[in-house]
């Protein structure tokens, strides 16, 4: 039970809705705000440049500094944001304005408490695109300490808050990084400016399709990886719990430490993977072993690399579900480096992906934290 006494949430803040048409001079100056530019949990916005410039044609709601933007329309995705500046923004998310003796931030971290998101799911309208009904959600009871205990609490949770803005900035610039690094060591792979040897990708690694059938005994003990669990361009796994339990029903193949899955499914999603682990894989996953002289992680980012895709696309088959010709591919002309160039930046990827992991690790640690914080908070009044 919490220790502060309760209010509706409307009484805490009023929906602010004051609508501006796409002919209004002001809309060409503002900066947009879409619900995709919100990010879940965290409330910070991540734009590109063509989302900022006043193109948007629909109606959209004004806001500045004082506001919290709440997503309204899928509501588990937990969108709540409370931005530096004024703009306008799309009318799917509701501008909500503190009432006197209400802090900002206090708000803002209330609407993304997990009992806020569970009260407002169990009442969502619309199946394929469930949206929050606000007005159940401003009948909803809420704890509200004094203003001065209201800012301390927001000032804890703001300094959790901080590292996943520092973790996501930090994300954002290892991602450039990489691809960087590989251009500065070796080069252009298609036009090879620092000429390294040029050979056939298929002399540099091997294709390794061993299959295992799905009533091997195996088959129900190694973790399977399908293309949908390999990240786009980075080539991280991410798993949920069915998808590791070895209860796919097709032939695999088998992979371990030392191959790298290609995903000859739709090409151009770029998904390369080098796990860290021995398992099986979708058919759909090609295990490319890598042959003498060649390093996993070189192979696995010259495979990543812009060029080779559009290489690939060139001839891919199929137009609904297009895959990649592995004999194409496996005969495209790629450069050599000698194998301590590889390994050195082999090296550096490494350490700088085991700085990124632990960034993340700890950005998660941070999240759960501000989670706990809230309700430990509100419930105790610490």
């Amino acid at each position: 039970m919490s220790a502060y006494p309760l209010s509706k949430l409307g009484e805490l803040c009023e929906m602010d809705r004051q609508g501006l048409r796409p002919d209004d001079p002001l809309t060409a100056q503002l900066p947009f705000v879409g619900v995709e530019n919100v990010g879940s949990n965290t409330g910070i916005l991540d734009f590109d440049t063509d989302l900022r410039i006043g193109s948007q044609k629909s109606t959209a709601f004004r806001f500045d500094e004082r506001h919290v933007l709440y997503a309204k329309i899928r509501p588990y995705l937990n969108k709540v944001a409370t931005p530096g500046f004024a703009g306008r923004c799309s009318t799917e998310l509701v501008p909500l304005l503190p009432r006197d003796g209400v802090d900002r931030d206090f708000l803002a971290y209330l609407l993304r408490h997990t009992e806020t998101v569970e009260f407002a799911m169990s009442s969502v309208m619309g199946a394929r695109m469930p949206r929050t009904d606000m007005q159940v959600l401003m009948s909803m009871p809420v704890p509200l300490p004094p203003l001065n205990e209201q800012r301390r609490i927001a000032s804890i949770l703001n300094r959790a808050a901080r590292i996943e803005s520092l973790r996501t900035q930090s994300a954002n610039r290892f991602r450039e990084f990489i691809p960087a690094l590989f251009i500065k060591m070796f080069g252009d792979p298609v036009e090879n400016p620092l000429g390294w040897p040029v050979i056939q990708l298929g002399e540099l690694c091997e294709m390794d399709r061993r299959g295992l059938q799905p009533d091997d005994p195996e088959a129900a003990r190694l973790p399977f990886v399908g293309v949908e669990n390999v990240v786009s361009g980075t080539g991280s796994l991410d798993f949920d719990t069915d998808s590791r339990v070895g209860n796919q029903r097709s032939t695999s193949f088998r992979f371990d430490e030392r191959h790298v899955l290609y995903a000859k499914l739709r090409p151009y999603l770029n998904k390369v993977a080098t796990p860290g682990f021995a398992g099986r894989c979708s058919p759909e996953l090609v295990p490319l072993l890598p042959r003498e002289g060649a390093d996993r992680d070189f192979l696995a980012h010259l495979l990543r690399r812009e060029e080779i895709v559009a290489f690939v696309m060139k001839s891919v088959t199929g137009a609904r579900m297009p895959r990649t010709d592995m004999k194409v591919l496996m005969s495209m002309p790629v450069p050599l480096p000698p194998p301590d160039q590889q390994r050195c930046f082999a090296d550096i990827v490494r350490r700088a992906t085991s700085i990124a992991d632990n960034a993340k690790s700890a950005s998660e640690s941070a999240l759960a934290l501000t989670a706990s914080l809230m309700a430990r908070l509100l419930r105790n009044g610490m």
